[in-house]
């Protein structure tokens, strides 16, 4: 279904100076970035932040820029809030991604230092995402959300800034071997210690579903004589517990009197206009469920009303017939949009195009006995209640051995 999507982008930039490269010039690096074409004429290439996928120089894919040290990282974080079904608290989810295509390293600094030092950048960063998260997940079901969602996003941005100011100056730019890897040790237990809240979501068993149709019934046995084929329209809701379902389907239909006929005292007149009413109330089963489509077979009871057209006619005032009748059926619903289910979520709802085709015996005396064919096509939407969960994960990363 459709999603709410509000984004929180933090575009930063982080310099490492390796000890092939020189000293650093602040004011250099600012002038040059000014006389940078604009980032939106560059095409976007970014990598999600991984624990087993980790930063390799292939990764830096924009050319270097001359004087301005032995790399520059560029990254971003944010959010999004989705959501679920009527009721249900919306559902959270925060990245953090490298944009490669801006990214770059020297020719003279292509070394294991210089991808451990952007790395470190790369982990801090989705550590202050990991933060950013569990700060907003207690907010996101209050109605001020945004408000202080802006307020998180800058004390998130400062803290975060301060921090890689910090690890610029203690490693000199990646010149400090030592305490280089002293940070690399310190983030890998910040990130095992910062767990990962992983959005997943469960799908309840109960569900809703509804459907509009056009179709007609035809009359079949004694009941022919008396009825034309009737036609007319169909509105259906169905309740799933499971995979079975609560079935309540009444139908509008229109025709006329094919004989005239007499029933329960009332004279029924040939070529009088009628608006037979019918009401489907039963139990259905899916008995098959794929990401294209459903079939349901269906039981249950119909209670049928016959009434005249044209109630206000004085000619007809008082005219109602009604009978009942076991129905059995078949639904047969192909399902609309994506069929194949993402890996992030649940695929608890759809639209679908449903043909309905069912057969009800009248209980009735003649001419009202026989029975009635019906098929409806038409369209509807099915969703199951869904509830979204944060589940905690620890993240170990093993580090290489000595930096060279």
């Amino acid at each position: 279904m459709n999603r709410l999507l509000s984004t929180v982008l933090f575009l930063a930039l982080c310099w490492s100076a390796l000890p092939t490269s020189g000293q650093r010039e602040p004011e250099q690096r600012k002038s040059a970035q000014r006389k940078r074409e604009p980032v939106a004429q560059i095409p976007i290439d970014t990598l999600h932040w991984s624990a087993t996928r980790r930063l390799e120089l292939a990764d830096f894919h924009s050319p270097s820029q001359p004087g301005l040290g032995g790399s520059e990282f560029y990254y971003q974080i944010g959010y999004e809030v989705r959501p679920m079904s009527i009721g249900s608290i919306p559902a959270l989810d925060a990245f953090c991604l490298m944009f490669r295509n801006l990214s770059w390293v020297s020719e003279t600094a292509r070394s294991e230092r210089t991808l451990a030092y952007n790395q470190v950048l790369f982990d801090l960063v989705e550590i202050y995402t990991r933060q950013m998260k569990a700060r907003l997940i207690e907010l996101v079901d209050q109605r001020n959300f945004k408000q202080q969602a802006k307020q998180i996003e800058y004390l998130t941005n400062a803290e975060l800034g301060a921090e890689v100011n910090r690890f610029r100056a203690e490693t000199g730019g990646g010149d400090d071997r030592a305490a280089l890897e002293l940070w690399q040790q310190r983030v890998v237990q910040r990130l095992f210690a910062t767990p990962d809240l992983v959005t997943t979501y469960h799908a309840s068993s109960f569900g809703f579903g509804f459907f509009v149709a056009g179709g007609g019934t035809l009359p079949a046995g004694p009941v022919a004589q008396a009825i034309n084929p009737l036609a007319g329209r169909v509105t259906g809701l169905d309740l799933a517990f499971g995979r079975t379902l609560v079935l309540v389907h009444p139908a509008f239909y229109t025709g006329h009197i094919r004989v005239g006929f007499s029933q329960a005292n009332q004279t029924w007149e040939t070529n009088m206009q009628v608006k037979p009413t019918a009401i489907d109330i039963g139990f259905g089963r899916i008995i098959r469920d794929t990401p294209h489509s459903r079939l349901i077979p269906y039981v249950g009871y119909r209670f049928f009303q016959l009434t005249p057209r044209d109630r206000d006619d004085e000619r007809y005032k008082g005219l109602s017939l009604l009978s009942h009748s076991p129905t059995i059926g078949l639904m047969y619903d192909v399902k609309l949009g994506k069929s194949t289910p993402q890996p992030d979520e649940d695929r608890s709802s759809f639209w679908f195009v449903r043909a309905k085709l069912s057969y009800s015996h009248l209980l009735g005396n003649q001419p009202f006995s026989g029975g009635m064919i019906g098929l409806q096509i038409g369209v509807g939407g099915f969703g199951r209640l869904r509830k979204v969960i944060y589940q905690p994960e620890r993240t170990v990363i093993v580090l290489p051995g000595k930096l060279m």
